[in-house]
């Protein structure tokens, strides 16, 4: 079974060079290719010459993000790429200060039962300065675990099918943060889907190691994000869900109720759709 690894990058040179791009080429079952798309700037042709040679044998194609600026917009920009090329593939995603363990791609298609599963999740260690300082072994999901918090599927852990991803509508254009929950709740409205589990961790996830990261508390895109996500999904909210929701963006953030909701009211360039992968 084909598998194509997506990344989207700003681009992040030192990153990927460093920490993702070496993950990649030290699978014990490498991709057949490498889709890497970047936001702002295309990377130079010494960037990329820098790049093959690190992956190299492995393949590389070098997109530049042609919808809305942000992640949700890169990896658009390469799931049509690879519908159009690679159509019968799983996508495998990984941020660029993110790194998958050896075993990551040759674990999940053991557990695609052969490219049956629809999708296939990993457990994530959430590595701060250095350390491994959590665990994520995610396991019989549902969509309302995805409205208030995250119990472990993320953008470095995702192994999908690329027709699934195409029929969740990819991801929401203009979203600038919670992609990875915007994604879940999607895919799993979608009936008849087979959904695997490794139970084992093979994703090494980054906090905070930039300073543009979405995890910095009181961040302005932050507040954004959940008032974007609230105006996708609060709809499928109970009012303890939402209180829950609330509380732990509050505690995690340090961005209160009331300052969405006045986001909520005044930003009129908020609204954006749920999948916007055409």
């Amino acid at each position: 079974m084909e598998v194509v690894a997506l990344m989207a990058s700003m681009p992040r040179f030192d990153s990927l060079m460093d920490i993702s791009l070496p993950s990649i080429a030290s699978q014990t079952r490498p991709p057949e290719r490498i889709v890497l798309v970047t936001d702002r700037v295309a990377l130079s042709e010494l960037e990329q010459s820098s790049i093959t040679t690190t992956v190299s044998p492995i393949p590389v194609t070098f997109l530049i993000n042609e919808r809305c600026q942000g992640a949700a917009g890169s990896w658009n920009t390469g799931l049509a790429y690879i519908n159009e090329c690679h159509s019968k593939c799983y996508v495998a995603i990984l941020d660029d200060d993110d790194y998958w363990l050896t075993n990551h791609l040759e674990l999940c298609l053991t557990h695609s039962q052969r490219g049956a599963a629809s999708l296939v999740l990993s457990g994530i260690s959430v590595i701060k300065e250095g350390h491994a300082v959590a665990s994520n072994i995610p396991n019989n999901l549902k969509q309302s675990d995805f409205l208030v918090g995250n119990p472990g599927w993320q953008g470095s852990n995702t192994f999908a099918q690329c027709q699934l991803l195409i029929d969740a509508g990819g991801f929401s254009d203009g979203l600038v943060s919670s992609n990875d929950k915007d994604l879940a709740i999607r895919v799993l409205t979608i009936t008849n889907i087979k959904i695997e589990y490794t139970l084992a961790v093979t994703v090494c996830w980054n906090l905070g190691i930039h300073s543009t990261a979405l995890s910095t508390r009181g961040s302005r895109q932050k507040l954004l994000g959940c008032a974007q996500f609230i105006l996708l999904h609060g709809h499928r909210m109970t009012r303890p869900q939402k209180e829950q929701y609330f509380e732990r963006i509050s505690s995690l953030f340090a961005i209160s109720e009331q300052a969405i909701v006045n986001e909520m009211n005044t930003n009129k360039d908020i609204r954006i759709a749920a999948g916007s992968l055409s």
